[in-house]
């Protein structure tokens, strides 16, 4: 696959005999409403929600190929089988898998499923991701990604949305976490996605969280078991995935925005301007363009115009969401004069509304402040039809319920741009390590370059030879990582694991107290920054930081696993490089890595101007 306050976790009862499973619960005191249900019921997958999986899955590590006669429901489950047969004279890794036909947004989704797990090769998955509105990718979410006989759970997520000079977005979360079945071999695993991000639940257990604000976006959900990935143990096939339901709920974000891309900033520029994502556009296409800058909020706009006569529309449909009285409101300006401007909303139980769009030069707000939404649906459009010259632009649209009273709503912060952390985690709350196997990801592109900066505050529950965090490979001259001494020292290692420079600080942490490090590489010069004040200072390097081989790791980085383009698999080397370290104990918050290097000052970081 290409794939933040105190939370409340809830224990879920599972019966040893599947026929007799009961259905679990949400998080309590959240105020979720159950809004889709599929369970499988009968002999026949139901086609007006889902449609089948089907082609070939190559690359990154895989070789395989999905049918749809491998996708069946039984005995009120799905079954996803995974074979080694002979397709059109050619062995084949066959598995495959199921979309939703619907878009789902923030909630709590939920899967109770039995992963093949008798031997390698077999990917199973319950994520989401995209949507059949073209031109609407905007992140994947990977409840789980579970490899067969690897007994890791990846709990992920990526997003599309960043400026191209990233080429790739760097992976903002993913954690590799051990996991167990139920005795009898079923896993009930669950993700909350809320405006502030993503809540990840192994049984019932809180197990990670992606903290991520605004992350709007209505995508399907998939359900798959991909065969063929790394070395398939054709031996322990055929076999199969099960999926007995899968499960949405929902609930009111009062004061916070569900309608997706509503301020035209996912485009970046990477995808078309004439192609606004997450909408989905009608009549004079190329009368519609989003625009960077003099945008109401942020960066961008829409804009519609053209040299000739147009008449355009630009729609959203949401799906599965909480019925209720809304408000839509926009900031617009426009030239005047058109036959048509308008937004408006419909499809929701009720007779249509709208609001007109007015010359003004200047942006204004337009408000639609009731929207009663009577069966969980919702249609937005924007009209325009206009002649030659004639111009409205639109910006920061709002589909929301009312915030209350008392309730104070957080401006939103702005897009990511260039010079800031290219990856962070855990600005708000700590990700804790216990010493096991739990480790997150970063991408290639993260601390890669010239001049590169890592800052993070550690809190050590040992003192131990220990590598909180690494983007080294196993040979050559480039990469980096950031070591602890059990005297309580610190290394910033430069270069490989076979060829490197060690920059050496000494006293840096003490068991239980939290030390905020910030090192810094640029031009064969290191600096070692505790808490705000230089402590170390080494010129002369030879080796770089360029390298893009290795993903990074945060947490255990020991050698049982390794990534291939972006999927995690056993490493198959026996030589293990890093036996003397063990994996790190305590705590990592306020992650920030740069391509570039910055000023570090007492308690923060502070980009240098170039």
């Amino acid at each position: 696959m290409n794939s933040r306050h105190i939370f409340i976790p809830f224990l879920t009862v599972l019966c040893l005999i599947f026929t007799s499973i009961v259905k679990a619960d949400p998080p309590a005191n959240k105020g979720y409403t159950l809004l889709f249900d599929e369970s499988f019921l009968g002999d026949t997958l139901n086609t007006n929600n889902w449609y089948y999986r089907i082609g070939p899955r190559k690359g990154t590590g895989i070789d395989g190929l999905n049918l749809q006669e491998n996708v069946f429901v039984k005995d009120n489950m799905l079954h996803i089988t995974a074979k080694h047969e002979i397709i059109n004279g050619t062995y084949e890794n066959t598995g495959g898998g199921i979309i939703s036909k619907d878009d789902f947004g923030y909630g709590y989704y939920e899967c109770l499923s039995k992963p093949f797990m008798l031997g390698r090769g077999v990917h199973s998955a319950f994520w989401q991701r995209g949507s059949l509105v073209p031109n609407n990718t905007i992140f994947e979410i990977d409840s789980y990604e579970i490899d067969s006989k690897s007994w890791l759970a990846c709990n992920n997520l990526y997003y599309y949305i960043c400026p191209a000079a990233y080429t790739s977005y760097p992976w903002p979360h993913r954690a590799n976490i051990p996991f167990k079945f139920n005795a009898d071999g079923w896993f009930l695993d669950a993700y909350e996605r809320t405006p502030e991000g993503i809540i990840f639940y192994d049984n019932g257990d809180v197990v990670a969280k992606a903290e991520w604000d605004e992350l709007n976006a209505a995508q399907m959900v998939w359900l798959t078991a991909l065969n063929g990935v790394g070395t398939v143990e054709t031996d322990k096939l055929p076999g199969e995935s099960l999926f007995k339901y899968f499960r949405y709920y929902a609930k009111d974000y009062p004061g916070f925005n569900i309608l997706p891309n509503g301020n035209f900033e996912y485009n970046q520029d990477k995808v078309s301007s004439l192609n606004p994502v997450s909408w989905h556009v009608s009549g004079t296409a190329d009368a519609v363009s989003v625009v960077k800058g003099n945008a109401s909020r942020d960066n961008y706009k829409l804009r519609i115009s053209k040299t000739a006569a147009y008449q355009t529309t630009i729609s959203q449909k949401l799906t599965y969401i909480m019925n209720g009285d809304y408000r839509l409101t926009a900031m617009v300006r426009s030239s005047g004069g058109q036959t048509i401007a308008r937004l408006k909303a419909n499809g929701f139980g009720g007779a249509e509304v709208f609001a007109d769009i007015v010359a003004n030069s200047t942006w204004t707000k337009i408000t639609i402040p009731y929207v009663n939404v009577a069966n969980n649906k919702i249609n937005i459009d924007i009209v325009a039809s206009g002649d030659a010259g004639q111009w409205m632009e639109i910006d920061d649209i709002n589909l929301m319920k009312p915030e209350t009273p008392e309730q104070v709503v957080p401006i939103p912060a702005p897009f990511q741009t260039l010079g800031e952390p290219i990856w962070k985690l855990a600005e708000k709350e700590a990700v804790k390590f216990t010493g096991d196997d739990k480790f997150y990801f970063f991408d290639r592109n993260v601390g890669y370059g010239e001049a590169i900066s890592v800052s993070f505050t550690l809190t050590a529950d040992m003192k131990e030879n220990m590598t909180p965090i690494a983007r080294i490979p196993k040979t050559g001259t480039s990469g980096w990582a950031v070591q602890l001494n059990k005297d309580g020292s610190l290394i910033f290692r430069i270069g490989s694991m076979a060829n490197h420079t060690d920059v050496l600080a000494s006293k840096v942490y003490t068991v239980g107290e939290p030390v905020n490090i910030c090192c810094i590489f640029n031009q064969g010069i290191a600096s070692v920054y505790v808490n705000g004040y230089l402590i170390k200072k080494q010129t002369g390097i030879t080796q770089f930081t360029k390298d893009e081989t290795a993903a990074g790791r945060l947490g255990a980085v020991g050698s049982a696993y390794s990534a291939v383009g972006d999927v995690v698999l056993p490493d198959s080397s026996t030589i293990n490089t890093n036996n003397t370290m063990k994996n790190f104990k305590g705590a990592l918050r306020h992650i920030r890595i740069y391509n570039l290097a910055v000023m570090a000052e007492k308690n923060s970081v502070k980009t240098i101007k170039k």
